[in-house]
C-alpha cells in the first residue's frame, strides 16, 4: 500500500506540473536565456541550530542536502498538499517523506527531459553548515533542503510459533527523522543572495520507517538451510 501511495505521488506531481513539455519549456526559457547571456548570481547559505543560551554559539548542521529549483506553482502546490494531508492518518504521516521524494524526482526528471537539466543546482553543507551555489540564472527559485537523522532500534523478537504463523511479517528496524526547509529565493544578476536555515524556518518534520520483510528461509536455524543435504 505504501509503494502504491508513493507511485500515486509521482502521478500527482506530473498532473500538477505544466500540462505539456512545451509548457515546461516555456517556464524554464527565461532561466536558460539568462544563463546564456551571463545574467547570473549566487546563492549562499548557512544551516544551523540557534544558540539556546546567551553567549553560546549556534551549532552548524553539516551534511544538509540543498537543492535549488526553478519556481513552479504546480510543484509547490503538490508539496503543500502532501504537508496538509499528513495528519489525516498514521499511514499518510509516514508516507509524507516518500511522497516528497517522489514529487521531487518527477520534477527533476521533467526538467531534464525538456532541456532544463542545467538549472538543477545542488550542494551539501560543509562542517560549518555553509553552502554556496554559483552561476544561478536571475529569476525566482525554490530552495528545498533536508536533513536526515537515523534512529536504529533492535527488532522485537518473535517466538517460533509467531514466526511460523506470520512468515511475511515485517519488522521495524529503525526510523529516520527528516527535517525539510522550503524557501523562496530571488536571484539577481551579479549579486549573492543569502539564505538562513534553522529550526524556526523548518517547513516540515517527517518520519520514515525502515522495515524488513521476514522471509521463511530466514527462520531456519543457523547451518540448516532449507533444501540442504545433511552430511
Amino acid at each position: 500500500m505504501r509503494g502504491g501511495a508513493v507511485a500515486a505521488a509521482g502521478l500527482l506531481i506530473c498532473l500538477a506540473l505544466p500540462s505539456s513539455a512545451a509548457d515546461l519549456r516555456t517556464m524554464t526559457a527565461p532561466y536558460l536565456t539568462a544563463r546564456e547571456r551571463g545574467a547570473v548570481g549566487a546563492v549562499a547559505g548557512r544551516a544551523y541550530e540557534e544558540a539556546r543560551r546567551t553567549g553560546q554559539e549556534p551549532r552548524p548542521y553539516a551534511g544538509v542536502s540543498v537543492l535549488l529549483l526553478p519556481r513552479s506553482p504546480g510543484f509547490e502546490s503538490e508539496l503543500a498538499a502532501i504537508k496538509a494531508g499528513r495528519r489525516e492518518s498514521a499511514e499518510r504521516f509516514l508516507d509524507a517523506d516518500p511522497k516528497i521524494r517522489a514529487a521531487r524526482a518527477s520534477f527533476e526528471q521533467a526538467l531534464i527531459e525538456t532541456g532544463g537539466g542545467a538549472l538543477l543546482k545542488g550542494e551539501l553543507t560543509n562542517e560549518a553548515g555553509l553552502f554556496r551555489l554559483v552561476d544561478v540564472p536571475e529569476g525566482a527559485w525554490t530552495l528545498l533542503a533536508w536533513q536526515e537523522t537515523a534512529s536504529r532500534q533492535k527488532p522485537p523478537a518473535l517466538t517460533r510459533s509467531e514466526a511460523t504463523r506470520y512468515p511475511d511479517r515485517s519488522a521495524v528496524l529503525g526510523s529516520f527523522t527528516v527535517i525539510y526547509w522550503l524557501l523562496p529565493v530571488d536571484v539577481k544578476s551579479g549579486e549573492e543572495t543569502q539564505v538562513r536555515q534553522h529550526e524556526r524556518k523548518v517547513w516540515l518534520t517527517a518520519t520514515r520507517e525502515e522495515r524488513s520483510a521476514r522471509h521463511p528461509e530466514k527462520l531456519t536455524a543457523p547451518g540448516k538451510e532449507q533444501g540442504a543435504n545433511p552430511r
